[in-house]
């Protein structure tokens, strides 16, 4: 198994992890990842040729908060036939090693309440549940 950046030639096979653990994505059109984005980094868990897991990372840095700059953890998923042999762990092991190299203060993510095997997951490598309330807002587009 390897752990590395998303690269620009394995789009495709990412969008296919994704479409598998996430119920479809967007078109792959609308992949407008670059590797050498400081910002945004997909994290992924090869086996040979095939993407078999996967982490999104979000880099925020503002000034008003002295847990920044900080990371944000988004569409942590590996395939079901893969789970159970440490994938996940491996890869944010990775991510918390990047973390420490690029200087980030935090890391956040946020799972579904309902997602219990996640849960277990995430406190067994040392994250902690907050008192946090999540809201979102569907912007209409004007046609």
């Amino acid at each position: 198994m390897i752990i590395e950046k998303l690269k620009q030639q394995d789009i495709a096979k990412y969008k296919k992890l994704i479409d598998i653990c996430f119920d479809g994505s967007n078109e792959i059109k609308a992949y407008n990842y670059d590797e050498n984005d400081t910002n945004y980094t997909i994290i992924v868990a090869k086996n040979v040729d095939e993407i078999v897991g996967s982490i999104t990372l979000y880099r925020i840095d503002l000034f008003t908060f002295s847990f920044q700059p900080t990371l944000e953890i988004f569409n942590v998923c590996v395939k079901k036939e893969y789970r159970g042999k440490k994938i996940a762990k491996t890869m944010f092991e990775y991510v918390f090693d990047f973390a420490k190299k690029n200087g980030y203060n935090s890391i956040n993510l946020t799972c579904l309440d309902t997602a219990y095997d996640a849960h277990h997951l995430y406190e067994s490598l040392g994250f902690n549940k907050t008192n946090s309330v999540k809201y979102n807002l569907t912007m209409k587009q004007n046609n």
